[in-house]
């Protein structure tokens, strides 16, 4: 049997270095196709934002499967980790996989691990949701979960385990209810949100979203439909007593991710403005942070956790240490809570979201959603849970 490669580049900035190494990936693959060649590019340790290495010249060892009747490559692919802080290396190893599990999609986003273990996405575009299952005799197969999926984006798991999703074409906020999907929120005094795009649910039940308009005005991505809304906001909504809320973010112009601390006492709102025209540089790009006060959940103290290069924040996870991983581009860059980046994964492509899950050896990896992949990277790491207080 071939010897099974793996190319793997490391940034150390404290360290000045840049340096690459093959990892032998015998035992880890059940494929080979060929040797991966060391072909990426070396990364100036100088440089705090520097470009990231193109991994488009490595030949990669892959798995075929099938998904949906067509053949799908899942690979251990070069994985570039940029280490800003020593930190950074307790999170994500110098040895960490990085897998290609899917890279048919269009745009994918919107990932949560369900209760059974396996991962459901948007496909925004195909105006779809997707399934790929870790284990059981379709274990690595990817199939369509839902279609049409009324151009759902992100996703939830509430304390029933039902699915609740912010969804450009109804431009509301769904709960999945046996075969039906209900509409929980679609209007704000009267009249329709615009475009929700992700959301989160805290410890009490609540559902914190937010409503850009990056959805209804993108034919590719919804229905279409008039803008009625003054503006984009985020709000938090009451399932249980209807009321819903807009939340006082006014350093916050066009709101995408979002996410709260460990101890709900922080939110994070991804602020992508840029994205409404990214030959305008002075557009927001940059996450912000707000206090939540523990009495009523009114916000307070706004200010800018951190400004994000390259690319745009997009969606975002908190893990169990309060450390913010949020896209960034095509990489997904990591904070700590007090806004100092601690290091970056480059991914092949563009990347959307990401959700927290563990492998079949019980261990966590976090699951990304990049441009037409999906992908899991080995972490050391769990994500942040609400507990009901």
């Amino acid at each position: 049997m071939a010897a099974r490669l793996c190319c793997l580049t490391v940034v150390d900035r404290q360290a000045d270095i840049s340096c690459t190494r093959t990892v032998d990936m015998t035992s880890r693959t059940p494929r080979t196709t060929g040797l991966m060649l060391a072909g990426l590019m070396m990364v100036a340790s100088s440089a705090a934002m520097a470009t990231p290495a193109k991994h488009g010249h490595a030949q990669q060892a892959t798995h075929a499967q099938q998904a949906n009747g067509q053949t799908v490559q899942s690979a251990v692919i070069p994985a570039q980790i940029t280490y800003d802080d020593p930190a950074f290396r307790e999170l994500v190893s110098p040895k960490a996989h990085l897998t290609r599990l899917y890279d048919k999609a269009t745009w994918s986003e919107g990932p949560i691990v369900m209760p059974d273990g396996s991962v459901i996405w948007s496909d925004v575009k195909q105006n779809e949701v997707l399934r790929w299952q870790p284990t059981g005799k379709h274990a690595g197969k990817v199939s369509t979960w839902l279609k049409p999926s009324d151009f759902q984006n992100g996703h939830a798991v509430d304390e029933q385990g039902r699915i609740v999703a912010a969804s450009h074409g109804k431009r509301g906020i769904v709960r999945q209810e046996g075969n039906e999907w209900k509409v929980l929120i679609d209007k704000y005094e009267g009249k329709q949100l615009n475009s929700p795009n992700d959301l989160i649910i805290d410890s009490t039940g609540a559902i914190w979203f937010t409503d850009p308009t990056f959805g209804v005005k993108n034919p590719l991505e919804s229905y279409g439909g008039n803008v009625e809304q003054d503006g984009e906001y985020v709000y938090r909504f009451l399932p249980a007593t209807g009321v819903i809320e807009r939340l006082e973010t006014p350093l916050v112009k066009a709101p995408n991710g979002l996410a709260l601390s460990p101890d709900e006492r922080t939110l994070y709102v991804a602020d992508s403005q840029l994205a409404h025209d990214f030959n305008d540089h002075a557009l927001a790009h940059q996450i912000i942070a707000y206090d939540i006060s523990p009495a009523d959940r009114k916000l307070s103290n706004g200010r800018v956790f951190a400004v994000i290069n390259p690319g745009i924040p997009d969606g975002m996870k908190v893990d169990v240490n309060g450390n913010v991983w949020t896209s960034s581009g095509d990489s997904v860059q990591v904070y700590s809570p007090e806004g100092k980046r601690l290091g970056r994964v480059t991914f092949p492509s563009t990347v959307g979201n990401m959700v927290f899950g563990v492998n079949k050896a019980n261990k966590p990896v976090l699951y990304v959603t990049a441009a037409n992949g999906l992908y899991r990277l080995d972490v050391n790491v769990k994500g942040a849970v609400p507990v009901k207080r």
